[in-house]
């Protein structure tokens, strides 16, 4: 009987010809979309459950909330939060690690090659238990600068694994070449971890003695901090008992005192909280906790994998409908068949089994083709991703059963309807009355299906030009500075050679200009501290100090920029007292130097205008206890992300933090520019790889999430549209088929061409017209809501023509599809026409 159903559905699927092509192409299409997805999603909820104990290993996580200041979000923590918070909770906490990662230089024979380091803690192996290829966890790390590399390190630097006892030179610790024995090997790291640890070193603490915002430090946020639990303790144990410690018996307790004096019922974590969160939830989830500053790789976003398992569904839906829809209205084509296998002796669950096989096979050829179709497309996913996946599905026995068994639930929901619908045929109506007249509620059903397909078309291209619409918007903003012809220099590794170095930029002819900065547009590090008007505050102001954000600028950095100042001046040399001197803490005497704040930090002071914070004095420990004069004023400048607004900010003039050049150039021949420069480079800083890039690129770089979220969704809309005009085509054809006589009379009645066209058209726009209007404000509320998360972002005006448009592209593409079988049938002799059966 199996055999026989197997005969009986081929047979329907030859003999259905353009009907068979269009389920299968679009069930190939959607089950390509869920494939592409399923890769994706697969690698993306998969990152760290690798690690040993992963579910016991969390990281720690600071946020400060301060009354009056914007909050402050990061995925780093304290220094000194780690020994305290293990020591204290160990209850619960078995022990911790922190992370300090630098970009330095590994330099071999004549080469340097730029690398990035990872110092921790001794404790690292106890809490990461990493696959060691050669030596062990107990033998590598036994004592500071002890260096353990991966696999692929060894291969690079050695040409072999095998590498116990080597020696690797870094450039630079504390200012000198230090050569780290290699102590032992680890396996390569999946692709599908948050970790960057490809060369770990065992930090020395005293290479952090001199500055206090490392390690010890209770405020500022330079490592990353992780713990591993004691067996059977949860995470909210854990947090529970860390809020504790800091509301009772941390040194924050008296940091804070003011303000905790201040404001009744206030606690030390309404301030400053430490949230921790599982490993294993770090790369989709971390995004939340860590505001404008990067995790060790490029996180994940849960949001976009819910959205795309959704829209993947949606274009497999569709799919699922059209094969609905056609075998339904092909019911009477089918009915005698029906009727003839029920006098003949057959069951309603024996008809209904037939038309199920019927769909299932169909799926499965449809799975040939998607996955065919994977293959073919999978380089450039991988492109628009920026991912390396691979479909290897006998390779991965628990990728082939869950791809066969999506496979089989589509064959199922998508026949069980049809055979339902087919098999309740009564052979005595269909056999008397010589047809199957077709309930108009089947009819309905179709049409309501037809709407909900271009529904949810529509509302992915609405989506589409909405998210392409505000990445456009994003890269072209007003950012508040001039960004074009501009190179930025990483120059953290040319130690004492910036003069040398600025001076050798500016004789080449194509440099405009070379100035340095503690970091350059879309650079921001975080720079945060505290500042004190010392001068009677403004009514509506403070004399509170105030937590604001600082970068270090050079001389004619705004000038570069083309940033003119609304009030006072700029850093000028020939005023000499600018520049920030560093002041022994003992000092009695404060240092003096001159500061220039944007806008939004002169309202956090009060000051109602730019000239009336001119020659005002603030107060802030920066290299020493420091008075700064107020020397100008400048506009809100998007040195972020405009995805993160507007920050106070101050910029002091202060050549210790310098970090990069940014260089200004007048020419069109860039790969030679770019060679003269790394000529300057070599000769200036010798056996140190140059790290240069265009700014444009660094500001187009932040909203890349945004613009792969665009080009996806502009491939599953297109998907989702090619799909539905299938199932409108083969619908149109089937309705313009069974209507052929009745054009044939039309015509012999003197209709036109052009009527009958029109007749038709107007029956298939109906369904899109309605479409449109319920996909119009489910497409606008969404958008809106999406939208809300940039403060800087299209007006929300532009989904009106959008809709429009969208709505007009969807009228069109259906009477094109529509059209074509109208117009062929409407010029057929009517002879002909009537003589159809």
């Amino acid at each position: 009987m199996f055999y026989n159903y197997l005969i009986t559905a081929w047979r329907n699927i030859i003999n259905n010809g353009i009907f068979s092509v269009i389920n299968i192409f679009g069930l190939a299409t959607g089950l390509m979309s869920c494939i592409l997805i399923l890769l994706f999603v697969r690698q993306e909820t998969g990152f760290d459950t690798w690690l040993t104990n992963h579910d016991r290993l969390v990281r720690m996580h600071t946020a400060y909330s301060m009354p009056g200041q914007e909050p402050f979000e990061t995925v780093r923590s304290a220094g000194s939060m780690m020994p305290a918070i293990r020591d204290y909770a160990k209850s619960e906490i078995e022990t911790g690690v922190r992370f300090i990662q630098s970009s330095m230089s590994i330099r071999k024979n004549q080469d340097a090659f730029p690398e990035r380091i990872t110092m921790v803690d001794g404790s690292f192996f106890d809490v990461f238990d990493l696959p060691f290829v050669h030596g062990n966890k107990a033998s590598s790390f036994t004592k500071p600068m002890d260096l353990v590399i991966t696999e692929a390190m060894a291969v690079k630097y050695f040409g072999k694994t095998d590498v116990i006892g080597e020696t690797i030179s870094i450039c630079c610790l504390s200012g000198d070449v230090i050569t780290l024995p290699v102590t032992g090997v680890v396996k390569d790291l999946p692709d599908a971890t948050h970790l960057n640890t490809e060369l770990l070193v065992y930090l020395q603490p005293k290479l952090f003695a001199e500055n206090d915002g490392t390690l010890n430090t209770w405020t500022s946020l330079n490592v990353y901090t992780y713990f591993k639990l004691k067996p059977g303790v949860q995470p909210a144990q854990a947090q529970e008992r860390i809020n504790y410690w800091m509301n009772n018996e941390s040194p924050l307790r008296e940091m804070f005192a003011r303000r905790l004096e201040g404001s009744a019922g206030t606690q030390v974590t309404d301030l400053v909280r430490q949230r921790i969160m599982p490993v294993a939830d770090l790369h989709l989830h971390a995004k939340r906790h860590a505001g404008n500053m990067p995790d060790l790789t490029p996180m994940g976003d849960a949001r976009m994998i819910n959205t795309f398992i959704l829209v993947a569904g949606l274009v497999l839906l569709i799919a699922c409908i059209n094969f609905m829809n056609l075998a339904t209205a092909k019911a009477s084509k089918r009915a005698k068949e029906v009727a003839m296998r029920k006098v003949l002796g057959a069951s309603r669950k024996q008809v209904a089994i037939q038309f199920l096989a019927e769909a299932v096979a169909l799926v499965f050829i449809s799975l040939v083709f998607a996955v065919a179709a994977v293959e073919l497309v999978l380089p450039f996913y991988n492109q628009i991703l920026g991912k390396d996946l691979a479909l290897n599905l006998f390779a991965e026995p628990g990728l082939l059963l869950s791809l066969l068994g999506i496979t089989l639930a589509v064959g199922v929901c998508a026949g069980i309807y049809p055979a339902l619908y087919l098999s309740r045929f009564l052979p005595g109506h269909i056999l008397k009355s010589s047809k199957s007249a077709e309930p108009a509620s089947s009819v309905k059903l179709r049409t309501l299906l037809v709407v909900f397909q271009f529904a949810t078309s529509i509302v992915l291209v609405v989506a589409t030009l909405v998210v392409y619409g505000q990445t456009v918007f994003s890269n072209n903003a007003d950012v508040g500075y001039q960004s074009y012809n501009k190179l930025v220099l990483d120059t953290s590794t040319a130690g004492d050679n910036l003069a040398s170095l600025k001076q050798e930029l500016l004789n080449l002819p194509e440099i405009a200009s070379v100035v340095y900065s503690s970091e350059s547009p879309t650079q921001d590090d975080e720079n945060n501290n505290y500042f004190k008007l010392l001068e009677q505050a403004p009514a509506g102001g403070t004399n509170e100090s105030i937590l604001l954000n600082y970068h270090n600028m050079d001389y004619g950095f705004f000038e570069a920029y083309q940033v003119a100042p609304l009030a006072g001046r700029l850093f000028d040399q020939d005023y000499g007292s600018d520049t920030i001197k560093p002041v022994e803490h003992s000092a009695d005497t404060p240092g003096k130097a001159s500061i220039i704040l944007n806008m939004s930090a002169l309202k956090k002071f009060g000051f109602n205008s730019p000239e009336q914070a001119i020659g005002k004095t603030l107060e802030s420990h920066i290299r020493g206890r420091q008075h700064l004069t107020i020397i100008g004023v400048v506009p809100d400048l998007h040195f972020r992300s405009i995805k993160f607004g507007i920050r106070a900010t101050v910029y002091t003039l202060n050549p210790a933090r310098f970090r990069v050049a940014n260089l200004s150039f007048a020419t069109n021949d860039l790969p030679g520019l770019i060679t003269k420069i790394e000529q300057v480079w070599k000769r200036t800083v010798p056996m140190q790889p140059i790290n240069l890039q265009f700014l444009s690129e660094m500001m187009a770089a932040q909203y890349q999430d945004e613009a792969t979220t665009a080009q996806l969704f502009l491939v599953f809309s297109f998907l989702a549209i090619v799909v539905a005009c299938l199932g409108l085509y083969g619908l149109s054809a089937f309705t313009v088929e069974r209507r052929t006589r009745e054009i044939g009379i039309r015509k012999v009645m003197g209709a036109s061409i052009a009527d009958i066209v029109r007749l038709l058209i107007w029956q298939f726009s109906k369904p899109v017209l309605l479409a449109n209007l319920i996909a119009w404000p489910l497409a606008t509320y969404a958008m809106l809501n999406w939208l809300e998360a940039f403060p800087y972002r299209i007006s929300s005006w532009w989904l009106l023509p959008i809709c429009l448009a969208v709505g007009l592209l969807s009228l069109v593409i259906a009477w094109s599809t529509v059209g074509g079988n109208a117009a062929k049938v409407a010029r057929k002799n009517p002879i002909n026409s009537l003589r159809y059966e």
